[in-house]
């Protein structure tokens, strides 16, 4: 099996048993490329950390993918636009990764006047909120370009335009009206 993760265009990651595509690895730059330095403090650059920020862009992929109208991209069949928001989705959750390291370690002590405070949490918590704003967007806005790409499906279409005006027609003349008490 260790074999056949070698072959076709994967890129082979220093005779590790895994390796990564061409996707996943243009992912990653995009990825490494936006992250502040900050963020991947104490990890050694390498293939362990490529395979938690990998992870982290698997969370934004599956967010992305779970959002009406659902599609399954995998790192296998992303569309190249599409890593550019996927990027984005995982600076989003390396901030709320980050959050949750915070919180075991952030301290407070207080000792008859001398106040001492490392709150870190709730800066994060703002900056997270900051984030996830433009990443719903972005999701929100490739799924209507999805919507209009379909073409006519949907409400649009003569049988559900059909079926539509076949029960509003069953509930009565009232149907229509405004003021319907």
């Amino acid at each position: 099996m260790a074999d056949d993760c070698c072959e076709g265009n994967a890129i082979p990651t220093g005779g590790l048993a895994r390796s990564f595509t061409p996707s996943e690895k243009n992912c990653l730059d995009q990825i490494k490329a936006i992250t502040p330095k900050g963020f991947l403090e104490g990890c050694e650059p390498g293939f362990d950390t490529d395979i938690r920020l990998l992870g982290m862009a698997a969370l934004a992929l599956q967010d992305y993918n779970s959002m009406p109208p659902c599609e399954n991209y995998t790192f296998g069949n992303l569309p190249a636009g599409l890593c550019t928001s996927i990027a984005m989705g995982t600076q989003y959750y390396l901030a709320l990764m980050k959050q949750m390291e915070m919180s075991l370690i952030d301290i407070s002590y207080n000792d008859n006047g001398l106040s001492i405070t490392f709150n870190r949490v709730t800066n994060l918590g703002a900056a997270i909120t900051n984030l996830e704003k433009p990443w719903l967007r972005m999701i929100e806005n490739r799924k209507k370009c999805v919507i209009v790409g379909m073409g006519g499906v949907g409400l649009a279409t003569p049988r559900f335009q059909s079926n539509l005006s076949r029960f509003i027609g069953l509930l009565g003349n009232g149907a229509y009206g405004w003021n319907i008490p």
